[in-house]
């Protein structure tokens, strides 16, 4: 034991994250194991990364103005007056414009009681922005004397979501504990050997995320499911379909991924519920997640809603997945010049029974689990790579659940990139189709005898794009400079992007505004890893 520590002691450092085949195309691989110690050591690893973005955004359409009532929350799309002389909102009874009075909207037919006394309100943002953010990756390798390899990382971050300082918000040194104040997103271990692979175990990727191919993420920041992503308003950028996501690589599985014979490889990933990081939260039994007494009793220690092995609930939870399962097969090989790359993997999974006392089995607010099927291909030749990807089945926004009846969601993308010494240039494109904010007319969980009618056609039919391309210089070890361009549309029926509201059979114009919405992000960033 003694020589172990003192050969572990030895041993510790600060070391360089090495790119693993696996990660080839991901955008966050500074958490990946270095070089495997020598037997009967360990390395420990503090990795990290500090980058920092400036650029220009085109959002303009989240610019659009409202009427809000800060007092109920209501807000409602702002709509030009026939004239297009002032602004109203639009009546859920025709479609008629009913213009405030006295700088107020009023009661009256086709207003919703919220926005009874709401005003006009003038939003605007800027057309260029300053971001940066900083994450660190801590965590240890090890090889036992009998070639045993083991160990453990952590991925530490610390972009929390919170309003800028200096005015609602308090003030800019509050805003920087709590926008700053660390977090964990990742943790897991792992023990296996060469010959019979190794398993993974806590909250981190699966297969579909470890094997992903044809994504390119390689160039930039990672494009669409990178960081100047978040440039845009949220309602004006797009969501990312594919399985490189928190939605699915936060929660807790146990994976097994396999030795490589002949270029194939194969792992298998189990998830018993959407619960992750932390032991004292596992149970979360204890009510404080309780939605209300109509539900569940606010001090009930049972099964309610945020129990992490919740299997049916009365409460909204019934939107939550639960036993899922990630299985994924690889390829990897070279033919002369040429290399091949490609993968195929399956998401399936169950869901959270909806056991709501008042409801008619046949009308209770059905989801279906999972069940999605993903390929992906990369062809690489003298630096140059072409390739794409796509995945369809039961899934819908970002891996949420999708409504019994609705139609299936579909996305594809293709890309290429070219390496030439330190640089890295690349562009892809992207398209998904998905319900979007459809689902069963006359659903609402808890209303005494309410009746799934079918789907309203008034919403739904989601697509987004979207476009990335730019370029990577790695000027010296950790350091490199980004450029960025980013394009992107959204556009569904019944769905105002801006106000989050829908269109219904009782209200069929609540939806009708800002169906469409696009945004486009330029930008210039470093990058330091160490």
């Amino acid at each position: 034991m003694r020589k172990l520590l003192l050969a572990s002691v030895a041993a510790l450092g600060v070391t360089a994250a090495l790119s693993d085949a696996g990660f080839a195309q991901s955008a966050d691989d500074d958490s990946g194991q270095a070089a495997a110690p020598a037997p009967g050591t360990i390395t420990v690893r503090l990795n990290g990364r500090f980058r920092a973005f400036g650029g220009i955004v085109n959002q303009g359409d989240a610019n659009r103005p409202v009427f809000y009532n800060p007092a109920t929350g209501g807000v409602a799309t702002a709509v030009p007056n026939a004239t297009n002389t002032a602004f109203g909102v639009r009546s859920t009874a025709s479609n008629a414009v009913i213009a405030p009075v006295g700088g107020a909207i009023v009661a009256g037919t086709g207003v919703p009681a919220t926005l009874v006394g709401a005003t006009l309100q003038y939003n605007k943002l800027a057309n260029y922005m300053l971001e940066e953010y900083t994450r660190l990756y801590p965590g240890f390798d090890g090889v036992a004397a009998n070639g045993l390899k083991y160990g453990a990382s952590i991925e530490i971050r610390q972009d929390n979501a919170s309003g800028a300082g200096g005015g609602v918000y308090g003030s800019p040194s509050q805003q920087s504990r709590q926008r700053g104040e660390l977090y964990i997103r990742r943790e897991w271990g792992y023990i296996g050997t060469d010959q019979l692979g190794t398993v993974r175990f806590g909250a981190t990727d699966g297969p579909s995320s470890l094997y992903m191919t044809g994504n390119f993420e390689n160039f930039n920041d990672g494009g669409w499911n990178g960081d100047v992503n978040n440039f845009p308003a949220p309602a004006t950028a797009p969501l990312w379909p594919f399985a490189d996501v928190g939605q699915l690589y936060t929660t807790n599985k146990v994976i097994y991924l396999s030795p490589q014979f002949y270029g194939v490889d194969f792992g298998v990933a189990f998830e018993p519920s959407t619960a992750n990081v932390g032991l004292g939260s596992s149970n979360a039994c204890t009510g404080n997640n309780a939605i209300g007494p109509t539900f569940i009793v606010q001090s009930s220690q049972g099964a309610g809603a945020g129990c992490d092995a919740l299997a049916s609930t009365s409460t909204g939870d019934y939107t939550r997945r639960r036993n899922t399962v990630d299985a994924g097969l690889r390829y990897r090989g070279t033919f002369g010049p040429v290399g091949l790359a490609a993968t195929v993997d399956y998401i399936g999974s169950g869901k959270i029974q909806d056991s709501s006392i008042a409801l008619a089995t046949g009308n209770r607010n059905q989801f279906d689990g999972l069940s999605v099927g993903i390929g992906g291909i990369a062809v690489t030749y003298a630096g140059l790579t072409v390739g794409g990807m796509a995945q369809g089945g039961r899934f819908n926004g970002q891996w949420s659940l999708t409504p019994v009846g609705a139609a299936d969601s579909s996305a594809w993308l293709a890309g290429a990139s070219y390496t030439f010494g330190p640089i890295v240039v690349g562009a892809s494109y992207y398209i998904y189709y998905s319900p979007g904010s459809s689902g069963p007319t006359g659903s609402g969980f808890g209303a005494t005898g309410a009746t799934n009618t079918g789907f309203s056609p008034l919403v739904g039919q989601r697509r987004e794009r979207g476009v990335a391309a730019g370029g990577t210089y790695s000027l010296a070890p950790g350091l490199a400079l980004m450029l960025s361009y980013l394009w992107a549309d959204r556009k569904e029926n019944g769905l105002d992007f801006i106000s989050n509201q829908t269109s219904t059979p009782a209200s069929p114009n609540l939806g009708a505004n800002n169906n469409y919405v696009h945004s486009q992000v330029l930008t210039l960033g470093a990058s330091l890893t160490w």
